[in-house]
């Protein structure tokens, strides 16, 4: 079966997602002060997206 989705809810466009992220990320390596810092801000950035995922799926399989 097909969803239709309104139009105003639709994600944004993958490379648009991709520079915003991309963006952040830049942003938090010239915040870190260490290796260790950039890495804890890019684990948690990737343990939400992570969650924001399966979340999704859930929804989705109800």
């Amino acid at each position: 079966m097909s969803h239709s989705q309104d139009p105003k809810n639709l994600p944004p466009a993958p490379e648009e997602q991709l520079t915003a992220e991309a963006e952040l990320l830049e942003e938090n390596f010239e915040s870190a002060d260490t290796l260790e810092d950039f890495t804890k801000s890019l684990m948690e950035s990737l343990t939400s997206k992570l969650h924001a995922n399966i979340d999704e799926i859930f929804k989705q399989n109800k």
